[in-house]
């Protein structure tokens, strides 16, 4: 008895709802995953094959051939000649393809295309796999992702027990070379199989081999590693080495441990040939609202004296440090979190490297943030650490860490009241601080003139500010702002042993202040450009201060008087320093604006002294934060800035201050950037003349450059230095060459740094090596140094 088959010719586009093309659909849209498994992606377990077979219920598959046969006897379907199907997303073009229901297979021929609805698209002469996609073969398969990751296979299987195997799989991550498209890629994976595990999430390499333009550079005859979509997999890490004449020659080996869904362990090993080994632990926690880690590091140094005689790597050796970090989001508003480093000398992590607490200068702190719409709070508790290998004696180590201070608390905050007081502004500025510190800190600074950066012992000072101020603009365009506030400070202070003429005890001062400012914007325009000028004129009425130069300064030793303080009601950096007096402020505001986008901003003005006492005049005050400041008479120095932009890739800002009498430069701050594509250019320029009341003797000069140009379109040359005109001396320079392109990127680069020799410059060479998709390597090698060569984890 012959078979019965029914054949159909399609012209045309067709909406086939029939239950034997929803199988044939739905099998082809699961066999089109399957070659996806080259990008990365493990194949699916009974559980998420699952979620592949849950298609839209009302999905219709639209089907294009030029015939369709229908074999009932054999329960086979099949659709030949430009095949094309649209089912759930999913684009499927073929020679031929046809179904099985017996054997549950289905099979497609022949330029076989298939459109993910993720863009990646798969390319193969021959599919044959189950509709449950548990086992299959794929023959002369290629895969492109949207991100541009290229994989190809002379064949593929799949296993029931949820294995690929890719037979003679390529994998890259570069472009074809648009010239040359048949030449071999700049990087690219080759190996003879490639077994993806779906359970085990794994991708495993048997007689794999790396290629760099077409040439093996590496080969590894077994390897393996956790697929893309395993974010974290317990393994060794790639080991490191290197070598330094302090630490002889070492290798470094980390083991990763996924302890749970939320949480990791690393464990790492470091044997120096010199030193013996260092044991580092870094345990990270996930958690709903936040996250935490821990580290701990140590070591037993076999030999101290190889470091440089009396500094504090020499003198000890059992070596430790413990050190944290959180972050938890109470709500959104509040912020809760800590930074904490704690170890047995003053420089072991800094000298070790421990990755995360490096810094010169550590600051623990535990804090907690709030933030509501105009206000703010932030409550910390701070000690500040110095990691310093230059303190040549253990005394004089403590002594100099017992003068970092211990702030507990610090209390800073903000509001601004949303609705208007006499149809005005209201804001509210509080700080509390409670500052301890063990040991006096001052520094002499010669003539017999003592700076005292910090006393011994405890001040605890709480600072409130409440302020009004109301904008009213006149019909005739004149802008006027008067303005109110007071504030109040409490202090108590306890000194243990300075011998220095400072307040101790309790007192308070309050300083009300009433303020005027007018301006008035000047507009004028021409055929290719528009102009603002804008004099502006403040007034600020005060008393006199008691208990100012003489009282304890944290948070005020620095003063910068330049164009952006001019107008500030108060110049002094913190709260430790209040100005007091009647002063006035007056300048002229320009911006200009020009048709080929060039656009210009520019301020001049002067502060003046009016009445009362100048609190920048003060000889009593314990770091002379006024002297040399160019506020310190009655007629301040002049102050200006400037800044350009254009359109055409030219940024200038410069900032200057002028004597008040003979216009000499005072204080100038300067950078200039020029960019276009193949080429970008920077300078910057500092003077800041002699502040001898200030402990600064001599003038300081700076000039910087940085300049990168690119040779072609992938290699570029880029070098920077910076000179101190003042010493003659070039305080660093670096020169480099890179390489970019879609999937290759290669830094060299060598960089040298100065203090006070020229004959004696710390040098460092750095590189850099990136293969897109797979990492980043990256190493330094220094003179006389710990030696570093690092690889980019990524986990």
């Amino acid at each position: 008895m012959l078979p019965v088959r029914s054949r159909a010719h399609c012209d045309c586009r067709h909406a086939i709802p029939t239950p034997r093309f929803l199988a044939l659909a739905l099998a082809l849209s699961l066999s089109a995953a399957g070659p996806a498994l080259l990008t990365g992606f493990a194949g699916p377990t009974p559980a998420n094959a699952q979620e592949l077979s849950q298609t839209d219920p009302d999905a219709q598959l639209f089907l294009t051939a030029d015939e369709l046969i229908y074999d009932n006897d054999n329960e086979t379907v099949t659709a030949s000649g430009n095949v094309q199907l649209e089912y759930d997303g999913k684009n499927i073009v073929a020679d031929r393809v046809s179904y099985n229901q017996k054997t549950r297979r289905v099979k497609a021929f022949g330029n076989v295309e298939i459109l993910e609805p993720d863009g990646n698209r798969i390319y193969a002469q021959e599919i044959d796999i189950t509709d449950d996609f548990g086992e299959g073969f794929v023959n002369a398969l290629r895969v492109e992702t949207p991100d541009n990751t290229r994989v190809a296979a002379e064949s593929a299987e799949r296993f029931a027990d949820q294995k690929t195997v890719f037979h003679h799989g390529v994998y890259t991550a570069c472009e074809p070379c648009k010239e040359k498209p048949d030449s071999a890629p700049l990087w690219q994976i080759k190996a003879q199989k490639v077994i993806m595990d779906g359970v085990e999430k794994t991708v495993t390499y048997k007689h794999a081999r790396f290629e760099l333009w077409g040439l093996p550079i590496a080969y590894f005859p077994y390897f393996s590693h956790a697929d893309s979509s395993v974010k974290r997999k317990s393994g060794f890490l790639t080991p490191q080495i290197g070598t330094s004449d302090e630490f002889g020659f070492w290798y470094r080996q980390s083991y990763f441990w996924v302890t749970g869904d939320s949480h990791d362990l690393k464990l790492t090993a470091t044997k120096f040939t010199k030193q013996g080994v260092l044991a580092q632990a870094n345990w990270r926690h996930q958690l709903e609202n936040g996250f935490y880690n821990i580290k701990i590091a140590g070591i037993d140094q076999q030999s101290p004296d190889e470091f440089a005689t009396n500094t504090s790597d020499s003198r000890v050796d059992d070596r430790a440090m413990f050190g944290s970090t959180g972050r938890f989001t109470i709500n959104p508003r509040w912020t809760f979190g800590w930074d904490v480093l704690v170890q047995s000398d003053n420089n072991f992590s800094r000298t070790y490297k421990v990755k995360g607490y490096t810094a010169s200068t550590f600051t623990n702190r535990v804090f907690l943030n709030g933030l509501n719409d105009r206000s703010f709070f932030d409550l910390a508790a701070k000690r500040y650490l110095v990691q310093n290998n230059g303190l040549t004696d253990t005394a004089l180590a403590f002594s100099f860490e017992s003068q970092q201070p211990t702030v507990l608390p610090v209390l800073d905050y903000n509001y601004v009241k949303s609705e208007d007081v006499a149809g005005g502004e209201v804001s509210l500025d509080v700080n509390i601080a409670n500052i301890i510190r063990n040991s006096l800190n001052e520094v002499n600074i010669g003539g017999g003139e003592i700076r005292t950066h910090g006393i011994d012992g405890e001040t605890a000072r709480a600072s409130a500010d409440l302020s009004w101020k109301k904008t009213v603009t006149t019909a005739g365009g004149l802008s006027v702002t008067p303005s109110l506030s007071i504030r109040g400070d409490w202090t108590a202070t306890e000194i243990w042993n300075s011998s220095n003429a400072v307040s101790e005890g309790t007192y308070s001062r309050f300083m009300p202040t009433a303020g005027l400012e007018v301006s008035y914007p000047i507009l004028a325009q021409t055929e290719n450009s528009s102009h603002v000028f804008e004099p502006i004129a403040q007034v600020f009425a005060r008393p006199d201060l008691a208990f100012s130069g003489i009282a304890p300064n944290e948070d005020s030793q620095s003063l910068v008087f330049d164009a952006s303080t001019l107008f500030q009601r108060d110049k002094f950096s913190g709260y430790d320093r209040i100005e007091s007096g009647t002063r006035a402020n007056i300048g002229l505001r320009y911006s200009g604006q020009f048709d080929n986008g060039l656009n210009l901003d520019g301020m001049i003005g002067q502060s003046f002294h009016l009445a009362g006492e100048n609190p920048y005049a003060r000889t009593d005050d314990l770091v002379n934060v006024g002297e040399n400041s160019g506020l310190e008479s009655d007629r301040s120095d002049l102050v200006a800035s400037l800044s350009l932009t254009s359109a055409f890739g030219l940024h200038f800002n410069t900032q200057a201050r002028f004597d008040q009498e003979s216009y000499d430069i005072k204080r100038s701050d300067s950078t200039m950037s020029y960019s276009k594509s193949w080429y970008s250019f920077a300078a910057n320029y500092t003077y800041i003349d002699a502040q001898p009341q200030y402990a600064f003797q001599d003038r300081r000069e700076q000039v910087g450059f940085s300049a990168s140009m690119k040779i072609t379109e992938d290699w570029r040359v880029f070098g920077t230095a910076q000179y101190n005109m003042e010493s003659d001396l070039v305080v660093s320079d670096q020169v480099g060459l890179s390489y970019h392109d879609e999937c290759f990127t290669f830094t060299l680069a060598f960089s040298e740094s100065r203090s006070s020799s020229v004959s004696d410059p710390s040098r460092a060479m750095t590189f850099k090596i990136g293969f897109r998709t797979i990492g980043d390597y990256e190493g330094q090698i220094t003179d006389a140094s710990f030696e570093e060569f690092t690889n980019n984890e990524n986990f």
